[in-house]
């Protein structure tokens, strides 16, 4: 008879990065071994190689993981106590198609917030919809069981979970880990490092930072008195890669002048000001050379990273004499996906970053608002932390604002409603006219891999 610890579900296990990543913490958390793991894609090709690479882990590690494959949803759902959703329905092509009609009426590397690829299709229709499918099926087959969602958006879709649904469903992003970024520029231990990091996904803030036990920001401040210009000159940042840099550039240094408090991670990205954002050139001034993740400079290179990687799993999918720990170190990622499984399965106490509801956590924001916050993580569940106040003008300028656009995007969805839509869009500062925005939506929409979305929204 064989013991199974504990099994867990990963819905689109076809993953380029993430799944990957699951399987060697998987690997390296001895009190998981014994667990079944069931990859769930619909790309049989992907599929399969992912279910030949964890196998060969698993092995080479001694982990003795139960690893199944299935393209059935149901068949993967059934029984699972654990559910990782990594899902981007359609791959990233349908978003190029999209962000090229935007460009043509006049709105550069796209609509909708900074960073157009959290959403997946217009309205983050396609995303949505499938986490909605997704959290029925799992009422069905898995009604005990924990979502945890890493596919984006995190902020509109767990939010829309938690109000649709009761099946238990934690956001889980690894955005937050940009303050090592922060510690290390600043040249700290960062085992004396304590810090309190609260907002919503793509948009948290540095709100405590202590350095033995005394607040760190007055170091923070003459770093960038005395240092931040020559760092910003050197070969270290000019060379790059652009998601290597953006932690600690110009962006992220007026974005604590103008709000008070150092963003984080995917911060800089998606909650920076519209006027960082204008073209290439200012892209350049405020994200460094290639102007950052998102430019048509740095996405490409992303692509390029994306390309090589599957090439490089293919390679070795396909040469089984190959060792991979190797190609993979056995070291732990950094994603919370296995601590969070673990800290609820055996009751190991844990306090992660997550994406819950904000039940007064966060001052200021509607208790049914999902929040990521520190959460304490063992048997009982998740117990998000208290924050408290976050200060006024970041509340004004970037947190409401920034919760009023999940609401307008969760709106239009539920309610099918397409004048929403072009209402998000006429309100971009780059809007030449109402007509101009509807005109985009119609075009959009009416797009081969749309047909639903145009059905869906009147």
């Amino acid at each position: 008879m064989i013991y199974i610890m504990t099994t867990i579900s990963i819905i689109g296990a076809g993953s380029v990065v993430f799944t990957g990543r699951l399987i060697v913490d998987l690997c390296l958390t001895k009190s998981l071994h014994d667990s079944e793991v069931i990859l769930m894609d619909i790309n049989e090709e992907r599929l399969n190689i992912m279910y030949e690479l964890a196998t060969r882990y698993s092995k080479e590690t001694g982990a003795n993981l139960l690893i199944k494959k299935t393209t059935d949803r149901k068949e993967a759902l059934e029984g699972s106590e654990f559910v990782v959703n990594t899902v981007k329905v359609g791959g990233y092509e349908p978003m190029e198609e999209e962000r090229r009609i935007a460009e043509k009426y006049g709105y550069y590397r796209g609509v909708g917030e900074r960073v157009s690829d959290y959403y997946g299709g217009i309205g983050a229709y396609h995303q949505l919809k499938f986490f909605l499918e997704l959290v029925m099926d799992m009422e069905k087959y898995c009604p005990d069981a924990w979502l945890i969602q890493a596919a984006n958006p995190v902020f509109e879709g767990v939010t829309l979970i938690h109000r649709m649904s009761k099946i238990k469903v934690v956001g889980v992003c690894h955005g937050h880990l940009g303050y090592r970024d922060v510690v290390r520029r600043l040249g700290l231990n960062e085992e004396n490092v304590r810090v309190t990091i609260a907002g919503f996904n793509h948009n948290v803030w540095l709100k405590d930072f202590l350095y033995k036990g005394e607040n760190a920001y007055p170091i923070l401040d003459e770093w960038i008195e005395k240092k931040a210009v020559e760092y910003w000159n050197s070969e270290e940042y000019l060379k790059s890669l652009p998601w290597e840099c953006e932690q600690m550039s110009p962006a992220a240094v007026e974005m604590y002048r103008l709000f008070g408090l150092f963003p984080i991670g995917d911060t800089v990205r998606s909650a920076s000001p519209w006027w960082f954002h204008k073209d290439l050139e200012s892209k350049r001034k405020w994200f460094g050379p290639t102007g950052g993740f998102d430019s048509e400079i740095g996405w490409t290179l992303y692509l390029n990273f994306l390309k090589e990687n599957l090439e490089k799993l293919y390679y070795l999918a396909n040469n089984p004499t190959l060792k991979l720990t190797e190609f993979y170190p056995p070291k732990f990622s950094g994603e919370q996906h296995i601590p969070l499984i673990d800290a609820i399965k055996n009751d190991k106490q844990t306090v992660l970053q997550l994406n819950i509801p904000n039940n007064g956590i966060i001052s200021g924001i509607p208790n049914d608002v999902v929040v990521e916050v520190p959460a304490l993580v063992d048997s009982t569940g998740v117990k998000g932390v208290y924050v408290g106040s976050l200060p006024k003008r970041i509340m004004l300028f970037n947190m409401i604002p920034r919760m009023l656009k999940m609401e307008q995007i969760l709106q239009a969805f539920i309610e099918g409603d397409r004048m929403s839509l072009i209402l998000m869009v006429a309100e971009d500062p780059r809007t030449r006219s109402f007509d101009n925005a509807k005109a985009l939506i119609d075009e959009q929409l009416s797009q081969s891999w749309n047909r639903a979305a145009l059905e869906h929204y009147k």
